[in-house]
C-alpha cells in the first residue's frame, strides 16, 4: 500500500551527491559576486517601485468616454465663478457698493423667464491684490428638458444670466448708492482694459488622491461702445475612482471638467430684449456685456483605476526576471568551472603527477601560466597535450563510459579471482553478526576470499605510470 502511495508523490526530491567540500552544489566566488549584484538590484528596484506606489507616482489606468444626458445638476458654495476687471488706467474700483459705477446683475432664468429677483454682485473680495473682483459665491445650475416628461424629483431647467450695466439707483440695495453722473461719465471716457472670466475646474491628483482646483481664465474686451454676449457652457464630468489596495473600492464624484465660451457682438439692448420677468414685465437697461451660464448636455465619464498591490508586485517581478537573466550567466560560469575541476581531477586519478601542476588562468578561464613542482614549462606544448587529456577525460566522464569501465573491472575480477569466489563474497553476511562465535567460525573463509589474488598477480605500478609529460617532452 505504501509503495502505491509513493508513486503518486509529486514532491520527490533528487538525491544529491556532495562535492569534495561537502557541498551539494558546486559554488564559485565569481557566481557569488553575480548573486550579490542580483540581490542588490532586485531589492533596490523593489523599494523604488514600492516608494513610487506609496507616493502616488505610478500612473493609474484611466479610461474616458462621453454620453448624452437629459438631466443633471451642479451646485457650488465656494466662489468658483469670478469676474476681474484689469484696469491699467485707473485705480477706481467700479464694482463697489458705495460710489458704484458699473453694476453687475445676476438673473436666475428658467427658459427665458426670470424666476428670481435680480441679485447684485459687488466687489467685496480681494484676490492676489486685485481689487476689481466680483464672484458668484454660491449657485445651482440645472440641465433639464424644457419640454417633455420629467421625474417627480427632477427640477426645472435653471441657468444664470449675468450682465454689466451702468449704475441705476432704483436697483440699488439698501446701504448702497451710485457715483455722481460726472464721475460715471469721466470713467467711461477712457478705455479700462480687459474683463477676465475665471472658473475653477477640478482635476484628480494621483499623488494626493484628492481633487485639485485649477483656475481657467478667458479674456474679453470691455468697453462701452462694444457690448458683447457670451454663452458659457460648463462641461460636467463623472469621475469614478477605484483606490482599493487589494480589492475594488469605487468612489464616484461629479465635477466641472472644462467650459467653452461662445462670444458675439450685440447691441446694448440685446440683454433687455432677451429676458422678461414672470409677471411679463420687461426690464429696461443697457448692457456693457452679458454672460449666460448653463450645463452642457454631453457629460464626460472618467474611470481611474489606481495601481493595486498585485499589479505593483507583477511589475517588480517582470523587471526582476530580467535581472535574474544574470543567473543564466552565473550557471554557465559554475558549469564551466565544475567541468574543468572534475576533468582535472580525473586526469589526476590516472596521472598523480598532475597534483604538482599549478595552472594559472584568467577570468575567462584561459590558461596563462603552468608550473610543475615550481618550474615553469612551455605553454604551447603543454596546452596541446592538456587538451588531448581533457578530451579523454570528457569521454571517461560520460555515463556510458562509466558502465563500460565497471564491466571491464568485473571481467578483470572474474578472470583474476574467479566467479565462485565473487559469489562467495556477495554471500558473506558474517560481518553483521554481533556474537564472537559467529565471527570466529567464518573468519578463515573471509580471509581466504580476500587473499585469493596473490600479490605477484596484481598489475605493476609502473604499468600505470606511462605519462612522460614532465620528464622529456616539455623541457623546462
Amino acid at each position: 500500500m505504501l509503495s502505491i502511495l509513493e508513486k503518486f508523490d509529486i514532491f520527490g526530491v533528487p538525491i544529491k551527491l556532495k562535492t569534495i567540500k561537502k557541498q551539494e552544489q558546486f559554488k564559485s566566488s565569481q557566481s557569488g559576486v553575480i548573486a550579490i549584484i542580483i540581490m542588490i538590484l532586485s531589492l533596490a528596484y523593489f523599494f523604488y517601485v514600492i516608494s513610487l506606489w506609496i507616493n502616488g507616482k505610478l500612473i493609474p489606468k484611466v479610461t474616458t468616454s462621453q454620453r448624452m444626458i437629459d438631466y443633471t445638476t451642479y451646485e457650488w458654495e465656494n466662489s468658483e465663478i469670478s469676474f476681474t476687471l484689469y484696469d491699467i488706467r485707473s485705480k477706481i474700483n467700479p464694482f463697489t457698493k458705495e460710489n458704484n459705477i458699473i453694476m453687475p446683475v445676476l438673473l436666475e432664468i428658467s427658459g427665458l423667464i426670470i424666476s428670481a429677483y435680480p441679485r447684485l454682485l459687488f466687489s467685496t473680495l480681494q484676490v492676489d491684490g486685485d481689487k476689481n473682483v466680483i464672484t458668484i459665491d454660491k449657485g445651482k445650475l440645472v440641465l433639464s428638458q424644457v419640454d417633455g416628461s420629467k421625474e417627480d424629483d427632477q427640477e426645472d431647467i435653471k441657468q444664470y444670466f449675468v450682465f454689466f450695466t451702468k449704475c441705476r439707483q432704483d436697483w440699488m440695495e439698501e446701504g448702497g448708492y451710485c457715483a455722481d453722473q460726472q464721475t460715471i461719465d469721466d470713467y467711461f471716457s477712457t478705455n479700462h482694459g480687459l474683463l477676465f472670466l475665471s472658473i475653477n475646474l477640478q482635476q484628480y491628483n494621483y499623488e494626493t488622491l484628492e481633487f485639485d482646483e485649477i483656475k481657467k481664465t478667458q479674456f474679453f474686451a470691455f468697453e462701452e461702445k462694444s457690448p458683447f454676449y457670451s454663452q458659457v457652457v460648463l462641461q460636467k464630468q463623472q469621475t469614478t475612482i477605484d483606490d482599493g489596495i487589494l480589492f475594488s473600492n469605487f468612489k464616484t464624484f461629479e465635477v466641472i471638467k472644462d467650459y467653452e465660451v461662445n462670444t458675439q457682438a450685440v447691441s446694448a439692448k440685446f440683454a433687455q430684449d432677451t429676458v422678461i420677468t414672470v409677471d411679463n414685465i420687461q426690464l429696461e437697461f443697457e448692457s456693457l456685456g452679458a454672460f449666460i451660464f448653463r450645463i452642457d448636455n454631453i457629460q464626460a465619464n472618467e474611470t481611474i483605476l489606481m495601481p493595486k498591490l498585485g499589479e505593483v508586485l507583477a511589475q517588480i517581478g517582470s523587471i526582476v526576471n530580467i535581472i535574474m537573466l544574470l543567473k543564466i550567466l552565473s550557471n554557465m560560469i559554475n558549469t564551466a568551472m565544475l567541468e574543468s575541476t572534475i576533468l582535472h581531477q580525473i586526469i589526476e586519478i590516472y596521472y598523480p603527477q598532475f597534483q604538482h601542476v599549478q595552472i594559472t588562468k584568467n577570468f575567462l578561464g584561459q590558461i596563462k601560466q603552468v608550473h610543475y613542482k615550481g618550474v615553469e614549462i612551455k605553454l604551447a606544448n603543454f596546452q596541446h597535450k592538456y587538451n588531448q587529456l581533457l578530451e579523454i577525460a570528457r569521454t571517461k566522464f560520460t555515463f556510458n563510459n562509466l558502465i563500460q569501465e565497471i564491466s571491464r573491472v568485473q571481467l578483470v575480477l572474474i578472470n583474476q579471482i574467479g566467479i565462485q569466489n565473487i559469489k562467495n563474497i556477495f554471500k558473506i553476511e558474517e560481518d553483521l553478526k554481533f556474537f564472537e562465535s559467529d565471527r570466529l567460525s567464518n573468519s578463515n573463509h573471509q580471509i581466504q576470499n580476500l587473499v585469493s589474488v596473490l600479490p605477484e598477480e596484481s598489475p605493476k605500478k609502473s604499468e600505470f605510470e606511462r605519462f612522460e609529460l614532465f620528464n622529456s617532452e616539455f623541457p623546462s
